[in-house]
């Protein structure tokens, strides 16, 4: 049993459901780019290509990811503000 008023819980539930969304749509994203990145270097391979670059293709990624993470964090934290504000 909680001991929040019903609203609260209710908005808590609803904001966590939200991030459970998110994360589940940038997973499923993440696995479709690496997926990607599988084939075209499967086709540069067949190609007789070196990967040159994939280190710095790596963080390119990581400094995307980061970037989106940090959009992700931003948007949490203005939801979560607007929400505390109606309680």
């Amino acid at each position: 049993d909680s001991k929040l008023p019903s609203s609260v819980r209710n908005t808590l539930l609803e904001l966590f459901g939200q991030i459970e969304r998110e994360f589940e749509n940038l997973y499923i994203e993440n696995l479709e780019l690496r997926r990607e990145i599988d084939s075209l270097n499967e086709r540069l391979a067949a190609e007789g290509q070196t990967i040159d670059g994939a280190e710095l293709s790596k963080g390119q990624l990581k400094t995307k990811a980061s970037h989106s993470t940090s959009q992700l964090s931003q948007k949490l934290k203005t939801t979560y503000k607007a929400s505390t504000s109606k309680v």
